[in-house]
């Protein structure tokens, strides 16, 4: 009858393996062959045996590398490292969407142009201070009269600018297999997605063609000059052709040419008025020259250098702040919604996916509304303050540009755009408005049409109401007054800028959204987390009244007097409303700290 030995146990927890390297696991098993005195070759370096640990060692080692990376990487919903989140998704169909530049809205002039219509070549540039700005497409512009400076209204309103300068990929020739890939080798340099172009000299043709880019190949026919453009986990493009069954396959002897917007990243950012003393430039390359040449068609007169300069460029408002790649998180929230939507825009939840990962660069915040949501509660709200809907210019000024005679079937885009602190800029500006319209129309049904309804905005200032009127012109003579712990040594300038970072992160109009609920309580808590500060009060100078704790006015600044209100309490919002702080870059100046001797 055979007996049980024991075996010696190591004292290790469950997941102590991990904590392993190839030297750890080597000495281990060293310590284990020589307590059993059988074998003593592993001590020889050189060795056999020695040689053995060795390779198992690092074999180990190897392994648990990849164990720490993926073993908790595998699923959707936990993935954090991008390498395993984009892996992921192409389950999904989903192809994670890359850095997007800034945008600028333009006036444009034209000085001494005779009549006809004239088109700006694509890829030309305005260089404000070192700082690129460029046309994506060929523009097309009318000059009616002999005028010696005319305004081009229609190009203003239809057109943007877009940050960064074209930049052309080396000429690839094809080898002629099945989904044949080109990669725009081209690290750490910011590629705006949504504008790199694609053209192919077909050899049997002996012509370029600009090629299209689709989300997928399978709806393709097998003729279609298409591609697919995909970022890799290692952030650089792939451009991928068909198969000549979903999609043209690259014959052997083709050239690919590729040319791709290089943005120059947040230093790109330019203020109101700068366009004014830009340089212009047209965009040239020997390889650019004949792509030009084989797709002008004969009726388009492009302008020269001469006449590009004599076109004036200025800017009311500034650049758009830029779009980083997708992180983690934005994948995990925005591939749901694009897989349910199949490349077809149907539902709300389609719009505002679509809407807020395609135009990341210049929106904010979107919610969509039926021709319900509009007439239940955005017409609605006007008649509850009792004032015409048509008083506020923006629904008569989208109504005209925008909506059809049908007035039933329309769905309402409402958006904030993205603006810096301290911008004027409250609305979707019309050259926006129309590169929205262009790219959602061919997604969208065809039995619904697409118009804009802005938002009403709520000024927020410190307010109390007194005798129970509400008069919003006292915001000026209200301040905060905060009174220190009596034991804090704190600097009463060191308070005030805690109070106003505060200020600042809960009204950025970067993180504020649509609709929601004002969080009273959570800016409350906020300022009382602030190290030195014992409590504060809303006061009013002239009367000397005071509430303990903070009091906003709200109000609507285009009918203060028939929609304001005070806010002591969180308060929900309408889905269209957005709150702005009034002056918040000179709040600290309403802010006195007060030292409290009171005994405590």
């Amino acid at each position: 009858m055979a007996t049980t030995t024991s075996t010696t146990e190591l004292d290790l927890p469950k997941n102590g393996y991990i904590a392993f390297d190839a030297m750890k696991v080597r000495n281990l098993i060293l310590d284990r062959l020589n307590e059993k005195g059988i074998f003593t070759d592993q001590n020889y370096i050189g060795s056999n045996l020695a040689s053995i640990l060795d390779i198992i060692s690092f074999s180990f080692n190897t392994l648990m590398f990849y164990l720490n990376k993926t073993s908790t990487e595998s699923m959707f919903t936990e993935a954090q490292l991008y390498e395993n989140i984009s892996r992921i998704v192409k389950i999904l169909d989903y192809k994670p969407i890359g850095y997007q530049t800034s945008t600028l809205s333009f006036q444009c002039s034209a000085l001494n142009y005779p009549a006809g219509f004239y088109t700006i070549p694509r890829y030309s540039y305005l260089m404000v201070g070192g700082i690129p700005f460029s046309f994506n497409e060929d523009v097309t512009f009318a000059v009616n009269n002999q005028l010696t400076v005319q305004p081009l209204s229609d190009l203003s309103n239809r057109k943007l600018l877009f940050q960064g300068v074209y930049r052309e990929n080396p000429t690839y020739v094809a080898a002629g297999d099945t989904n044949e890939t080109v990669t725009i080798n081209s690290p750490n340099i910011l590629i705006d997605h949504f504008n790199i172009d694609v053209y192919v000299w077909e050899s049997k043709q002996e012509k370029w063609f600009q090629y299209k880019k689709v989300p997928n190949f399978y709806s393709e026919q097998s003729f279609s000059r298409c591609y697919e453009q995909k970022l890799g986990s290692n952030f650089l493009y792939d451009i991928i052709f068909g198969d000549d069954v979903n999609g043209r396959r690259l014959e052997e002897g083709d050239r690919v040419a590729i040319f791709y917007l290089q943005s120059s990243g947040e230093p790109g950012i330019i203020g109101p008025g700068t366009l004014l003393q830009s340089t212009k430039s047209l965009f040239s390359s020997p390889t650019f020259v004949e792509i030009t040449n084989d797709l002008t068609t004969e009726n388009l007169t492009y302008v020269g250098p001469s006449q590009f300069t004599n076109l004036l460029f200025n800017n009311t408002v500034g650049s758009t702040v830029p779009k980083d790649i997708e992180s983690s998180d934005d994948i995990r929230k925005n591939a749901p919604g694009n897989f349910r939507s199949q490349y077809r825009l149907v539902t709300k939840d389609d719009f505002e996916t679509f809407i807020r990962t395609n135009f990341a660069n210049f929106i904010n915040d979107v919610k969509v509304f039926s021709n319900w949501d509009y007439t239940g509660k955005y017409l609605k709200y006007f008649n509850d303050i009792q004032v015409s809907p048509l008083s506020f210019r923006q629904i008569p000024l989208n109504h005209v540009l925008y909506a059809d005679s049908c007035n039933f079937n329309n769905i309402y885009i409402c958006a904030i755009p993205k603006i810096a602190q301290g911008s004027s800029l409250k609305y979707l500006l019309p050259a926006q408005k129309e590169i929205m319209l262009s790219n959602i129309q061919p997604l969208k049904t065809i039995t619904s049409e697409l118009t804009f309804m802005d938002p009403v905005f709520k000024t927020v200032a410190l307010g109390i109401k007194t005798d129970d009127t509400i008069d919003v012109n006292t915001k000026d003579i209200t301040t905060l007054r905060v009174y220190k712990t009596n034991t804090s040594r704190r600097a009463a300038r060191s308070i005030q800028k805690d109070i106003e970072a505060v200020f600042q992160d809960f009204f950025n109009p970067v993180n504020t959204k649509l609709g929601g609920v004002f969080d009273f309580s959570l800016i409350t808590s906020r300022l009382l987390t602030i190290d030195g500060i014992k409590r504060f009060e809303t006061y009013r100078q002239d009367t000397n009244e005071f509430v303990e704790g903070l009091s906003f006015y709200m109000w609507n600044p285009s009918f203060a007097d028939l929609d304001n209100k005070v806010v002591t309490a969180n308060l929900p919002l309408l889905d269209f409303e957005f709150v702005f702080f009034e002056n918040l870059s000179t709040f600290i100046s309403r802010v006195e700290i007060i030292e409290d001797n009171s005994f405590v």
